[in-house]
């Protein structure tokens, strides 16, 4: 498998988080990919466009983002891992509901 840069990855990784998102009624707030091309940290920042993510649907939102990576078969689960997480308390609080 060719190793792809950082930017390929997120070039990639983007459009499946954003289809994810929204077919979840889920806002993508931000996409950070950092680290090396075999190391990869993927980072996502999401929120309801009514206020306020669960923790939960970050959770459900990291699992279906995490096989619709290894089904698209271009980067290796071994080699990355990805936080799900509200864009913090400025924009919407973060539940447990």
């Amino acid at each position: 498998m060719e190793i792809m840069t950082l930017e390929e990855i997120q070039e990639k990784i983007g459009p499946l988080a954003k289809k994810l998102c929204e077919a979840q009624g889920i806002e993508l707030v931000e996409l950070n990919v950092k680290g090396r091309p075999n190391d990869v940290n993927i980072q996502i920042l999401a929120d309801k466009p009514s206020g306020g993510i669960t923790i939960g649907e970050c959770v459900i939102l990291n699992k279906s983002l995490v096989a619709a990576i290894e089904q698209e078969g271009f980067l290796p689960r071994e080699i990355f891992s990805l936080e799900v997480s509200s864009p913090g308390i400025d924009r919407a609080p973060l539940t447990d509901q």
